[in-house]
Parts: C-alpha cells; sequence; structure tokens
C-alpha cells in the first residue's frame, strides 16, 4: 500500500563534508505535514553516486534521496505548487513528490 502525505512546510540545508549517504550527501529537505508534523527528508546526493535506497522508520518518518540535478525541480515544485504530496512504496521503495490535479493553460495571461 503506498504511503501519501500532504506537505505543508519545508526547510532546506546545504551541508559540506558530510559523511552521511555514503559520504556523497549534498543537502536535506525537510518535510513537514499538518500541525508541522515532521514528515522525512529528501537527502541530496551528488550526481552521478548511487542513491541510499529510499525508507521509512518505525514511526513512519521517510528517508528520500534524489541526485543534486533535480534539487531545483523540487524547490520549484514546493515553492510554487497549492497542494504536494510525499508518496513512498514501502515494498518497492520508490518514491515521489505529487501534485494534485491542475487546470490545462493555467498560465500568465499576455498583457
Amino acid at each position: 500500500m503506498i504511503v501519501s502525505q500532504k506537505i505543508e512546510s519545508y526547510s532546506l540545508q546545504i551541508v559540506s563534508n558530510y559523511a552521511g549517504g555514503g559520504g556523497y550527501q549534498i543537502g536535506f529537505v525537510y518535510l513537514y505535514g499538518e500541525n508541522q508534523k515532521y514528515l522525512g527528508y529528501l537527502g541530496i546526493i551528488k550526481d552521478g553516486q548511487s542513491l541510499p535506497q529510499n525508507r521509512q522508520d518505525n514511526h513512519g518518518v521517510l528517508n528520500i534521496y534524489f541526485h543534486e540535478t533535480e534539487l531545483q525541480s523540487i524547490l520549484n515544485t514546493l515553492r510554487n505548487e497549492n497542494f504536494v504530496s510525499l508518496e513512498f512504496n514501502p515494498s518497492s521503495k520508490w518514491a515521489s513528490i505529487s501534485t494534485s490535479k491542475e487546470a490545462a493553460g493555467k498560465g500568465e495571461l499576455a498583457a
């Protein structure tokens, strides 16, 4: 069964010389749900390095990994979308950041 949690807020930490993530982790995007409940983090791993396996601990906290090339897209999604959720499949270990349905062509009108 897929775990899905709505992301209400986030914080960002970029690190130098961090030994986590096999020594290739360059940052964290910490995710929070309703009432500032801690959902987990997105670990940002240097491009070209293997991603650690995504996991969920006994308290439901998620540790999800992406390469650094995805960081800008992740931050843009968190900043600009109204409804963003974190999804995780405990059996296959895949995870995603998803948005709700949106109307096509909702971009800015030309002045």
